[in-house]
């Protein structure tokens, strides 16, 4: 088996993909090959958002967001950016919270018209989510938001408080709305459980990866 010096999760796949670098800097602008047979053929896109999986010296996880700016589907190679996670809220005076990046998919529909669209999560946290989609809402629309896991359907009210095209797509800055205390805090429990989950998944197959080499 080949040397995995990464692995990605995308939303199309249940399990992370395995990859090689090709070129470039992992901090910034990289080139990887897939090289995991069941994910051949990974039907990505322009934008799309990335979980970057990598095992540290002493085989300890990091974990990073980023997006696929280059696809070259006959050789199965994606060029990646690492990205940065935005601060989206409208109210400037709110304090800064920490945002987890992310690769799932799921469906928006405003609630004052039934149009429904596909969603991209590229990060979220319990006060807000960054999406793609090429839906059209507007900033200041009430939105319902499915999120597709594994198991289940996780839904949430929201606003759009920032749009903007990215990639081809809109992208958007949604604020998660709370009925009360306990919503935000169930809302908060919910998230961390998604992200931890995510990082076992993500782990396990970097340490079977190693392991079979």
């Amino acid at each position: 088996m080949q040397k995995v010096d990464l692995v990605l999760r995308h939303y199309n796949k249940l399990k992370p993909i395995n990859c090689k670098i090709i070129s470039g800097d992992t901090k910034n602008l990289f080139t990887v090959e897939v090289i995991d047979n069941d994910s051949k053929g990974l039907e990505a896109i322009k934008g799309d958002p990335v979980l970057i999986g990598m095992l540290n010296e002493d085989d300890s996880l990091f974990v990073a967001g980023g997006s696929i700016i280059g696809v070259n589907h006959q050789n199965d190679t994606y060029i990646l950016c690492k990205n940065e996670l935005e601060f989206i809220s409208k109210d400037l005076d709110k304090r800064n919270y920490e945002r987890y990046p992310t690769s799932l998919t799921g469906e928006i529909k405003s609630q004052d018209e039934n149009k429904r669209e596909f969603i991209y999560l590229k990060d979220f946290s319990y006060l807000g989510m960054g999406a793609y989609s090429t839906g059209e809402f507007e900033i200041e629309d009430n939105v319902d938001i499915s999120i597709y896991l594994s198991s289940n359907v996780a839904i949430f009210d929201g606003t759009i408080v920032r749009k903007r095209l990215n990639f081809g797509r809109n992208e958007y800055g949604i604020q998660i709305l709370h009925r009360d205390k306990n919503s935000m805090f169930a809302t908060q429990t919910q998230l961390t459980t998604i992200v931890q989950n995510e990082k076992n998944l993500i782990h396990r197959q970097l340490l079977n990866a190693k392991c079979d080499i």
